[in-house]
């Protein structure tokens, strides 16, 4: 005699209310089961060269400058930016050391000062204010050359003179950019700063080459 062994019907219809109630409670929180964590992919890179490689534009022994500015009379804003970015140009290049402490000096004064540095080479920054233009005279003049200067420590000779024109928007006299063979002309006050600042890196370069030369 056989026996056939069921469970009674009750127990699948509660287990499939407890499934379907589980099912519901999951959607009406929106919560979802957790993904996985996903490891990202890394690509390998190469190891930079530990040292910047030299090239002509760089100096290979350090130089210390001591930077100032000889204000004009009309104390533009421009002549703040241009100067703000001349020092910041140079403190970009290798090998260079700039101190600003000095503040605003004078022509005459800078060459004291340079007279008294046993190491440091003195720079100033000078604003010529152009106030004629087109054979009139300006109301309110913007544009200007900017005037840079290198002082020799000890002797406080001139050793270097250069310039740069700066030519704001607007103005009613246009001049052409003739460097190398003249002044160049920038129209912006940033670009007018890193123009001055890479001639005088340019001058420090070439003062070095000749100390190897015998």
């Amino acid at each position: 005699m056989t026996t056939n062994h069921r469970f009674p019907r009750s127990v699948f219809v509660v287990s499939g209310l407890l499934v379907l109630l589980a099912t519901e409670a999951l959607g009406q929180s929106g919560r979802r089961a957790p993904k996985p964590p996903q490891i990202p992919v890394t690509t390998p890179q190469t190891e930079p060269d530990a040292k910047p490689k030299a090239d002509g534009h760089q100096l290979k022994h350090k130089v210390s400058l001591v930077v100032a500015r000889e204000v004009s009379s009309y104390a533009l804003l421009s002549e703040e930016a241009i100067f703000a970015a001349f020092v910041a140009r140079l403190k970009e290049f290798a090998n260079v050391s700039v101190t600003t402490e000095v503040g605003s000096l004078k022509r005459d004064h800078a060459e004291k000062r340079a007279k008294k540095e046993t190491e440091a080479t003195v720079v100033l920054i000078q604003y010529d204010i152009d106030e004629f233009q087109a054979g009139s005279i300006m109301v309110n003049p913007q544009d200007m050359d900017v005037k840079i200067f290198v002082f020799a420590p000890k002797s406080g000779q001139k050793k270097f003179e250069g310039k740069v024109y700066y030519k704001s928007a607007g103005g009613p006299m246009l001049r052409r950019d003739n460097w190398p063979s003249g002044t160049p002309v920038r129209m912006t006050t940033e670009a007018v700063g890193i123009e001055a600042a890479e001639q005088v890196r340019d001058w420090l370069i070439v003062e070095e080459q000749k100390k190897k030369k015998p």
